[in-house]
């Protein structure tokens, strides 16, 4: 997977925890970087229990493990970043919002994920879930600020990627 679509998935799961009082932590790209680096090492080192641990601070597979993501909507299942796309996209900022290719872009990614853990008994319609959703995160462009705003807030080199 691509480290930027997963800092961006991270990020994106972080806000709708933190907005539902789930969490108070969104990491920087720097520090997840180095988190996601620790992350191998103890995969290497074959260190399962602090694995996990790390797993959980870095959201990972929060929206691509069905198994995950069923777990973590039972205490979201009545937040309002669920209701539809643009309800979901009130967690990016204007900016944000404006490298979309289209309004509900993003929250149409995220929540088709949603469609996933229903469908696990169903291999044929998980499958075909699933292709729909890799084909909506191909179309997706990288648009967290991280990835735009070099120093001082001005547009940096990631713009127009």
């Amino acid at each position: 997977m691509d480290p930027y679509r997963e800092y961006q998935d991270y990020v994106m799961a972080s806000r709708l925890l933190v907005a539902s009082g789930l969490s108070r932590e969104i990491l920087t790209l720097a520090q997840y970087a180095r988190l996601r680096l620790k992350r191998l090492e103890l995969a290497r080192a074959r260190r399962f229990r602090e694995l996990e641990a790390l797993d959980r601070r870095l959201r990972y597979g929060f929206w691509t493990d069905p198994l995950r993501l069923r777990e973590h909507l039972r205490p979201l299942r009545d937040s309002p970043y669920l209701a539809d796309p643009e309800a979901f996209e009130r967690l990016l900022f204007p900016e944000e919002r404006a490298r979309l290719r289209y309004p509900g872009q993003a929250g149409e990614y995220y929540l088709g994920w949603l469609r996933l853990p229903p469908l696990l008994m169903e291999p044929w319609a998980f499958e075909e879930a699933l292709r729909a959703q890799e084909e909506k995160g191909r179309a997706l462009p990288l648009f967290l600020n991280a990835f735009h705003l070099g120093p001082g807030g001005r547009e940096g080199p990631w713009r127009g990627r």
